[in-house]
């Protein structure tokens, strides 16, 4: 009896052990497929947060150079040695690296700028620099930095940088408000336009949410993004992901398309937009939906952004897109004009720009949207293209600028903008476009000199400028004579021209001058009110000057007078007016950190792993659709 109670016990036991081993063993194809049904109705801004989409300040110290007697042999500091340790790295200037920061035509400054998220490698940034706080140079007029280097540098006890992000090389260029104001630090300070080169990629990501992390959830986040946004590249096999899965089941890293580049936060706020698992007849619930909501003011922009994530493959989307194009209300018409830009559909395309390039002219709150999306969107529609060169002949500087701006970054070559190279220093453009004559001035973004019908820009009366100390314009007889004083080979140089600025500017870059000679130039030649142009009817008139007029920005229109086609003071009144009631633009009011408010109308109605199988099979057909759609 005891043999068989005990043989019994061990029977149940084992018994009892099989169980639990066949209860642990888990099919984690399964579990994970139960995870995802769980998260049924959400968006991918429930589940993860954007990630390294803070502004990124990256600075440095220099040697400005070329500074002609303005600089100073500082006293040593912490600047100093950085600098120095920088320059002996280099076995070219090792040997000189101290006789040179000792000169009197060098001076030490401070360099920073800021690097946007998504930046990619060899992207271009505007650098501020200036004078060490207490520094003996008096200008650093003329001066140009070389090879100097960027780095984040740490708060300690003592001054700590991490890795090189960038490199600057360029002229120093002033700003020319401040000299005209005569501030005390007109001088001391300025800007390298576009000098500094990204060293390092700054990528964004998505952060899962801590207790949202599993493999299942990574994967399925990978997957939905990468159907929303993959694409096709030369040379590459295959469809390229814009999402990949990293550490494990934290992060999924992003990859910013073009067309999002200088966008990133519209590009986070349409991937949160994404939705993380629904059924068909969900989806198409969603959309009847988000189409009310995309004509009614309060929730047009919310509307277009989930209508973008769900994308241009989805034919109810495409629908309620192009009844948004024709809504008769502002709000409604601009968020799905938005949205058609980036779908690139060819039916739509030219209703869209037709709309945008109506916002670009008439709405100042919309006019910085309307072009930024103009330059980046439906590179190939001969439609944009004309919408944007008839911008060119508006009265308002802001739009003929943002119009130009935009042409330039569709195609730098277009016939109505191509400009030339001056001297490996700057772009210039001499457009013959129509509308009233008018001189801007870049500061930002890349060295510019755009002369809107330059064939009528000219200078009058008496010429005595200075574009540096070394450098005259002056009138004499009938002819401007342009002097550089002891060039390189030591002797006098000089070009004798007619009065118009066209030529004189070519006559600056000629015999040696920069890109900050030419704008001392021009903004000298308006402050003593010697610039002028032809009107329609053969009079003449002062020729207004702007400087980095893009729209949204805040424009300097330097001395600003009465256009030459006589615009009235009431105009520019209004004008200003308008600039002053702004509101902040769609782009710049979406905070990624924030997102979208998510809805969740899933339900509490349970699916089967068959039907969760069944409802997210891709097919090769509905793949190759989605390609020809995105290259029509």
């Amino acid at each position: 009896m005891r043999v068989f109670t005990t043989a019994l016990i061990l029977t149940i036991a084992a018994l009892t052990a099989f169980g639990c081993a066949k209860k642990v063993k888990v099919d984690p194809y399964k579990e994970q497929q139960q995870k995802v049904l769980m998260n049924r109705g959400r968006l991918v801004q429930d589940l993860a947060r954007p990630g390294n989409i803070h502004a990124a300040k990256i600075e440095g110290v220099a040697l400005v150079r070329g500074l002609q007697g303005t600089g100073a042999d500082e006293p040593p500091s912490t600047y100093q040695q950085l600098l120095l340790q920088d320059m002996i790295r280099d076995p070219d200037l090792k040997r000189t690296a101290k006789s040179q920061i000792a000169s009197l035509n060098t001076a030490i400054a401070l360099m920073e700028t800021i690097v946007p998220p998504g930046a990619r490698k060899g992207d271009r940034l505007d650098v501020g620099i200036k004078l060490l706080p207490q520094s003996e140079a008096s200008s650093i007029q003329n001066g140009y930095v070389e090879n100097a280097e960027l780095y984040q540098y740490m708060a300690a006890d003592v001054i700590r940088r991490g890795y090189k992000l960038g490199s600057v090389n360029g002229f120093v260029t002033l700003d020319p408000d401040l000299v005209e104001k005569k501030s005390p630090v007109a001088y001391k300070q300025g800007k390298i336009i576009g000098g500094a080169v990204v060293s390092r990629p700054r990528p964004v990501w998505l952060e899962i949410k801590e207790n949202e992390r599993s493999a299942g959830v990574a994967q399925r986040l990978e997957d939905v993004i990468n159907k929303r946004f993959s694409y096709a590249r030369a040379g590459y096999a295959g469809k390229k992901k814009v999402a990949e899965a990293k550490s494990g089941a934290a992060r999924i890293n992003l990859e910013v398309p073009e067309e999002y580049k200088d966008n990133v936060v519209r590009y986070v706020n349409v991937i949160g937009a994404i939705s993380f698992y629904e059924t068909e007849d969900e989806l198409n619930e969603r959309v009847d939906r988000l189409s009310e909501q995309l004509l009614n003011p309060e929730t047009s922009e919310f509307a277009a952004i989930q209508l973008e994530a769900i994308g241009p493959r989805n034919a109810k989307v495409v629908d309620a897109i192009g009844r948004g194009l024709e809504s008769p209300n502002d709000s409604a018409r601009f968020n799905a004009a938005i949205t058609a830009a980036y779908f690139n559909i060819r039916s739509q395309r030219q209703l869209t720009a037709k709309v945008l390039a109506e916002f670009a002219r008439k709405n100042s709150t919309y006019r910085p949207a309307a072009l930024a999306t103009l330059g980046v969107c439906m590179k190939t529609s001969f439609d944009v293209d004309s919408e944007l060169r008839d911008l060119l002949t508006e009265d308002n500087i802001e739009t003929r600028y943002g119009a130009f701006r935009a042409l330039w970054t569709r195609n730098p070559s277009d016939y109505m903008i191509q400009g030339e190279n001056m001297a490996n220093q700057f772009g210039y453009h001499c457009l013959n476009c129509g509308g009233s004559p008018y001189v801007h001035i870049s500061q930002s973004v890349r060295p510019e000199i755009v002369l809107f019908n330059a064939d009528q820009i000219y200078l009058r009366g008496k010429v005595d400028l200075e574009a540096n100390p070394r450098l005259t314009i002056r009138s004499d007889d009938d002819d401007i004579v342009v002097k550089k004083y002891e060039a390189e080979d030591g002797i006098d140089e000089q070009r004798r021209v007619g009065y118009k600025v066209d030529d004189v500017v070519r006559a600056i870059v000629e015999i040696g001058g920069a890109y900050p000679d030419v704008v001392s130039f021009l903004t000298q030649a308006k402050t003593n009110k010697l610039l002028y142009a032809a009107t329609a009817d053969g009079s003449s008139a002062e020729c207004p000057l702007a400087i980095d007029a893009l729209p949204g920005s805040r424009t300097s229109h330097f001395k600003k007078v009465k256009d030459v086609q006589a615009i009235a003071e009431r105009e520019a009144a209004k004008e200003k007016a308008e600039r002053e009631a702004n509101k902040p633009s769609m782009w710049s009011k979406m905070n990624p950190a924030t997102w979208f408010a998510g809805s969740n109308d899933g339900g509490d109605d349970e699916f089967s792993l068959e039907e969760f199988d069944k409802v997210n099979a891709e097919t090769s057909e509905e793949s190759e659709e989605f390609e020809l759609n995105q290259d029509e």
